[in-house]
């Protein structure tokens, strides 16, 4: 898993910088995914808590801060959960202005499955409305993007962006299942707080993945949703809560 953010997401892009009030410094230039997941986290607490019926939820917490002078001061608050003996781990993220700028903020995950879950015949299930974009590479190379093959040469990256239907409780559960193994993989995110979803498929033989990608954002990027109105803006003092779950389960 990738973490993109916490300002910008997706492809590298130059973008007005004048929410910073320092006329030197009139763009911000930000490369592929953001900041965040080349920055070091400090862990800020551990440990266990046994709960009324019986289960022991392991957890770990932790801070990532992004921050620069006449720039974006922004942080992140992991917290990940997982219960001894289960079959799934939770995040909990939490995303705060600590500045007093007005600062962009943008958020993705890039969840990359690979073997043994994918394999030749494992199937990718999704509760799809429609598809909203699609690379060219689909078209060119026509791999299904349901059903799967297995390691193949020269492969270009096939990306799609669609639109899932999120059930009673707002929750969306894409997932890749094994029949061979008998298992499946599945995300549960919250439409709300990731309203785009994204399908990576990278499957050249040596990097043989699936990529799941819960996003705040359309797939065109930080300029597109600057200039339609999208774009999300953290006031100081205001954060975001991103809550997902990552789950182990047995088919039939």
């Amino acid at each position: 898993m990738l973490t993109a953010g916490l300002d910008h997401t997706l492809f590298g892009v130059e973008v007005d910088a004048s929410q910073y009030h320092y006329p030197p410094r009139r763009t911000v230039s930000n490369g592929l995914h953001g900041r965040v997941a080349n920055l070091p986290a400090r862990l800020t607490g551990y440990g266990e808590q046994w709960q009324d019926d019986g289960r022991c939820v392991l957890w770990a917490e932790g801070e990532v801060r992004q921050a620069a002078i006449f720039g974006e001061h922004l942080r992140l608050t992991r917290r990940i959960e997982a219960d001894l003996g289960g079959t799934e781990i939770r995040l909990i993220d939490r995303v705060r202005n600590a500045g007093f700028d007005p600062t962009p903020h943008m958020y993705l995950y890039h969840i990359n499955i690979g073997w043994p879950f994918l394999d030749e015949g494992a199937r990718f299930e999704m509760p799809l409305r429609r598809t909203l974009w699609q690379s060219d590479s689909v078209t060119d190379q026509g791999v299904s993007n349901t059903d799967m093959p297995g390691p193949l040469s020269g492969f270009v990256e096939q990306v799609y962006e669609h639109e899932l239907q999120p059930d009673a409780d707002g929750l969306v559960r894409p997932r890749l299942v094994n029949d061979r193994l008998g298992m499946y993989f599945e995300l549960e995110y919250d439409a709300a707080q990731f309203p785009s979803f994204f399908q990576w498929m990278h499957l050249r033989e040596g990097a043989y993945a699936v990529g799941f990608e819960p996003s705040t954002h359309h797939v065109q990027g930080e300029t597109a949703a600057r200039e339609d109105g999208s774009m999300t803006f953290l006031e100081h003092g205001e954060e975001r809560l991103y809550t997902t779950t990552f789950r182990v389960g047995r088919t039939g």
